[in-house]
């Protein structure tokens, strides 16, 4: 009669809280969150975020109980985590965490964190951190880093607590804590590959500190400033490919193949000296990567050594000649004193640390390699004036602008380019 009653009570608040929850969908759908201010938003998110770590408590202490009868059997599962990817469609992971958490919080070492929970203090990422972490430990270890962890979760997120338990890891034993940081280092890696649509995708894998230096090597290359619109993984690809164009065009940088490393691609000479957008070209191969755009390899062209070959006829495939159409470090110096540190792109205040030289009439029309007919334009709108078609020529006042094919145009911007100039002196 008690399990009766008891189990009454509970359908009862569930169906309860099944309405509740009906009716704020009903509410939202209907617009009432349009008229609501800031603060009572704000107070709604950390009231919803409460009620989920309360149902989240719940969900585990029936997780436990099915675990404790073994009644996982009856839905023909081998195992508790087996039935929560069945019945809760869990990953394998996640259901192995959910049960080893509504094990630790049962066994009676973790009942702050279990009240903690309860109430809605803490999030369930908090509960499972603390749960992992504690699994292992003596008691009177337990006791003392529960209060530590628990001030820890009601005031941060996740990743300051893990931080906390990891150092209670280390101090319990320091061994064990070194083993497993050989097991993350061996877990490093980094996988590339080319996707069908020609773009370069993979994953990263990094131990702490060569996490820590990736960070630091990234934001240092590309600070948040004023005026950038890309996002944060834009930022970092942008810095990690200036990262290895500074490395690769190093004179320290490895050989390979009896020479330094190069970034190789190979185009038709008619591709690379036509105009941005022309019919009939049949593009051009990049190494690693595969088939690209012509204009792709023409904005690449912009800042290379340039191979001639001649293949087929009674010589078979020889070389013609070789000829320099990169900038070289004094080049672009000047050019950074003329126009200042910043994109030549009107309107774009983009450091020049992050520009490509560009050649403002392209080489294989005639255009040479020299400080007149060089330009720095940051490497989104270096791929704007090849790839969007777009052209950069420079006023006679040292303005430049930007001129698409349709006949847009942007700038000249009001003031002149060469912010880091010093202002004219006033005649004596």
């Amino acid at each position: 009669m008690r399990s009766m009653v008891l189990d009454h009570t509970v359908t009862a608040a569930m169906d309860a809280a099944e309405g509740a929850v009906d009716g704020l969908v009903q509410a939202v759908r209907a617009g009432d969150l349009r008229l609501a201010d800031h603060d009572w938003l704000t107070a709604q998110l950390q009231a919803t975020r409460a009620l989920a770590a309360r149902l989240e408590w719940f969900s585990l202490q029936v997780v436990r109980e099915v675990d404790n009868r073994g009644s996982y059997v009856d839905d023909g599962a081998l195992s508790p985590a087996a039935w929560l990817r069945h019945r809760a469609r869990m990953s394998p992971g996640e259901a192995g965490a959910t049960v080893r958490t509504a094990r630790a919080l049962a066994a009676g070492r973790l009942d702050a964190t279990s009240d903690a929970l309860a109430e809605g203090e803490i999030d369930g990422a908090h509960a499972r951190l603390i749960a992992r972490h504690t699994a292992d430990a003596p008691a009177g270890a337990v006791a003392l880093i529960e209060s530590e962890a628990l001030k820890a979760s009601r005031a941060a997120d996740p990743s300051v607590v893990a931080g906390l338990m990891r150092q209670f890891d280390h101090a319990l034993d320091p061994d064990r804590a070194d083993e497993a940081a050989v097991r993350r280092y061996e877990r490093r890696g980094v996988s590339l590959a080319t996707t069908l649509d020609g773009m370069v995708a993979g994953t990263l894998l990094l131990e702490p500190v060569a996490g820590a230096t990736v960070l630091t090597a990234l934001s240092a290359v590309s600070p948040l400033v004023a005026g950038d619109g890309r996002s944060a993984p834009q930022r970092n690809a942008d810095a990690l490919t200036a990262i290895c164009a500074q490395f690769l065009a190093s004179p320290d940088a490895p050989r390979s193949g009896g020479g330094h490393a190069h970034l190789i691609v190979t185009v038709d000479a008619e591709t690379l000296a036509s105009s941005p957008g022309s019919q009939g070209s049949p593009g051009a191969t990049l190494g690693w990567v595969g088939a690209v755009n012509g204009t792709t390899a023409q904005r690449v062209g912009c800042d290379a050594d340039v191979t001639v070959v001649a293949v087929g006829g009674p010589d078979g495939i020889r070389e013609i000649c070789r000829t320099r159409r990169f900038f070289t470090t004094a080049q672009r110096i000047a050019m950074m004193a003329r126009d200042g540190d910043r994109c030549a792109a009107p309107y774009c205040d983009r450091p020049a640390i992050w520009s490509d030289a560009h050649h403002v009439i392209p080489w294989a029309q005639g255009g040479k390699t020299d400080i007149d007919n060089g330009a720095l334009p940051c490497a989104a709108h270096h791929t704007m004036l090849h790839e969007g078609h777009w052209s950069l020529t420079r006023t006679a006042d040292g303005r430049y602008l930007m001129t698409h094919v349709d006949g847009r145009v942007i700038g000249p911007e009001p003031h002149p380019p060469g912010h880091s100039r010093p202002p004219p002196r006033q005649p004596t």
